[in-house]
């Protein structure tokens, strides 16, 4: 997509605006000729009446009649009157809707259509002869300030799709920058963020394929969901390097102290929300770092929780994150198969893990968690 700035936007309109001003001076005045058209009709239908009225009123001279019935006669000459005060108001408010009324309604739907967002809408002559009164040139004008309109929205919406692509790319960028610093200091550099998110992905099609927790999962955003599993462990980022890096098995102390990076990662994540505004991919991130490390049966930190306690969102990530942390090589131990991690993650079913999960995790094809 060619980038189109607001600049080029205004000049373009501006070439058009130009040119419609352009053609609007060339057009002659049409008003008067209009309107001396319209009156003339009215004038000679008046005229008619009046002579017809006069050939009346001549007849019944001749007759004598205003002499034998002057209420018979001042009668008809009053009806006659009336009868041209009506021709005349008819011709008149005719004149009228047809100047002002008609155009106005037809402006006021077109404007209600654009309102709406409709720029499509244009709106009709109300002659078909070819020729052009000056309400004619009101609508070409407003059809062309609607075109004009049309055009400023296709081109500022390709702008704003195009600015929230790179948005949306940055903030992916950042996250990721984020998760590998947590990585580089873990000396996690064999991918942990990318194997958890893919497994993440499996056990999510997995659940929505099998309808569980459909009420909970159809108000998800999945592409959310997913970016922000890349800082479940962002807290790790301020743990002492002698505890993160250390090769052999932690102390007591030292592991209490490790346990604290769910609680840093949540502080971290609420500062980004707080200073950033946004909200929806950090409320989930929110949740995969507090969470992960609960357990189904309670025995899990930072709060003991247990069971449907746990946020769906944390019971999921403790399947992905224990998963690769089995088949993952560290210092202190060597990688396992897959078929060796399931089988110690199955042994945690209904201890530390959700059982309904663990049977969705064990039915996905081995394959797959390595695409």
């Amino acid at each position: 997509m060619s980038s189109v700035s607001i600049t080029e936007v205004i000049e373009q309109l501006n070439l058009r605006c130009n040119i419609m001003n352009k053609e609007t001076d060339s057009r002659v005045d049409l008003k008067q000729k209009y309107s001396l058209k319209e009156y003339a009709v009215m004038f000679i239908t008046c005229a008619a009446l009046s002579g017809f009225n006069m050939w009346i009123y001549q007849e019944l001279n001749n007759k004598n009649l205003f002499e034998t019935n002057v209420i018979m006669s001042i009668f008809i000459l009053m009806f006659n009157i009336m009868f041209m005060a009506f021709i005349a108001t008819i011709i008149t408010n005719k004149i009228r809707y047809r100047t002002w009324v008609l155009p106005i309604e037809k402006l006021s739907k077109a404007a209600r259509n654009i309102a709406r967002g409709d720029f499509s809408v244009r709106i009709t002559p109300l002659r078909f002869d070819g020729k052009k009164d000056f309400v004619e040139v009101l609508f070409d004008d407003f059809n062309a300030m609607t075109g004009e309109l049309a055009f400023i929205n296709n081109n500022l919406q390709e702008i704003v799709n195009e600015k929230t692509a790179k948005v949306v790319k940055l903030q992916e960028s950042i996250l990721r920058t984020m998760a590998n610093m947590v990585e580089y200091r873990d000396n996690l550099t064999g991918g942990h963020i990318n194997r958890t998110q893919h497994t993440v992905n499996l056990l999510l099609e997995e659940i929505k394929k099998q309808e569980l927790y459909k009420d909970i999962v159809d108000k998800w955003d999945v592409s959310l969901i997913l970016q922000s599993t890349q800082l479940h462990d962002v807290g790790k980022i301020v743990i002492n390097d002698n505890i993160l890096k250390k090769q052999g098995s932690l102390t007591n102390e030292e592991f209490d102290e490790m346990k604290k990076h769910v609680i840093y990662g949540l502080a971290i994540i609420e500062r980004i929300e707080t200073e950033s505004g946004e909200s929806d991919l950090l409320k989930y991130a929110k949740i995969f770092a507090l969470t992960h490390h609960e357990k189904w049966d309670g025995s899990g930190y930072p709060n003991n929780l247990s069971g449907e306690r746990i946020p769906l969102q944390g019971r999921i990530m403790a399947i992905a994150d224990v998963y690769d942390a089995l088949i993952s090589e560290r210092p202190y131990k060597k990688a396992m198969t897959h078929e060796e991690a399931v089988k110690i993650i199955i042994d945690g079913k209904g201890a530390h893990f959700e059982p309904a999960l663990i049977d969705l995790f064990t039915g996905i094809e081995p394959i797959r968690f390595f695409i």
